[in-house]
């Protein structure tokens, strides 16, 4: 309960209190509970979503949709993503990128970073296929206090990628060194985090996205299980291993990519 506790606190804004700092050799322990996580933040898009859904123009909710989930994270992945790509695209050498990210100021490649993050998801959200599960839309008819089956397809798909987000962070993490000297949080996070970690973690993100989408979904987190092994294979090569920065950055863009999925798979 604990490394659950302190996931919720590392990963939101939610006012759960300070508690105490936990030793370095139960961050693994902690990873395995962030798709829990996650799902707590795709509970809350949902509960705010579905009120905007229903009283705003579909654009409006989409774009508002997206700032709460800034804002309930902190900002904490999107600032991973900016100064991983002004490190990761801008330095020299390692030394130099992971010096660059680490100066808390924002380069042109990390602006260009957060604008494509916040731009992707409107437009992906803007344009979701219609394939949700017709057994849910059947049995969702007679509820009149339900939303619309637009809305419905949305707030499953913000629950399943806040999910899949974390997930991915767990997955990178196990895979990797950490590219810093020195110890600290992230060093706990990716150090002590291996295989059985992520095996754990990945019981809830499996489980739902086969309820949901049923062999597609499968698919679909296959594809983002491979494109989180290509950018942790990138980052490594740039800068030796993983960073706090880089695993935020690991969440943003396997989000993005399970959303594009929507459109291909």
């Amino acid at each position: 309960m604990q490394e659950l506790l302190w996931a919720i606190r590392f990963l939101t804004v939610i006012p759960l209190g300070r508690g105490r700092e936990l030793p370095p050799e139960r961050m693994g322990r902690v990873m395995v509970f962030y798709p829990l996580v996650g799902l707590i933040i795709g509970l809350c898009l949902v509960l705010v979503y579905y009120p905007l859904a229903v009283g705003l123009p579909s654009a409006l909710a989409d774009a508002l949709i997206i700032l709460f989930y800034v804002s309930l994270t902190g900002g904490l992945h999107v600032d991973g993503l900016a100064d991983s790509m002004d490190g990761l695209l801008g330095g020299w050498d390692r030394q130099g990128r992971l010096d660059i990210m680490k100066d808390s100021c924002i380069g042109s490649f990390g602006t260009i970073g957060i604008v494509g993050d916040m731009g992707l998801r409107f437009v992906f959200l803007q344009n979701l296929p219609d394939f949700l599960p017709d057994v849910m839309l059947s049995e969702a008819k007679h509820l009149a206090f339900l939303p619309s089956g637009e809305a419905l397809k949305k707030g499953i798909v913000l629950l399943i990628m806040a999910i899949i987000g974390r997930w991915a962070q767990t997955l990178a993490a196990a895979i990797s060194l950490y590219a810093r000297e020195g110890t600290g949080t992230a060093s706990g996070l990716v150090t002590h985090t291996g295989v059985r970690h992520c095996l754990a973690a990945s019981i809830l993100p499996l489980f739902l996205v086969g309820t949901f989408y049923q062999t597609r979904g499968i698919m679909m987190l296959a594809v983002v299980c491979a494109a989180v092994l290509l950018l942790t294979a990138y980052t490594r090569s740039r800068i030796g291993g993983a960073t706090g920065d880089t695993l935020g950055m690991t969440n943003e863009v396997s989000e993005l990519v399970f959303l594009f999925l929507f459109f291909v798979i």
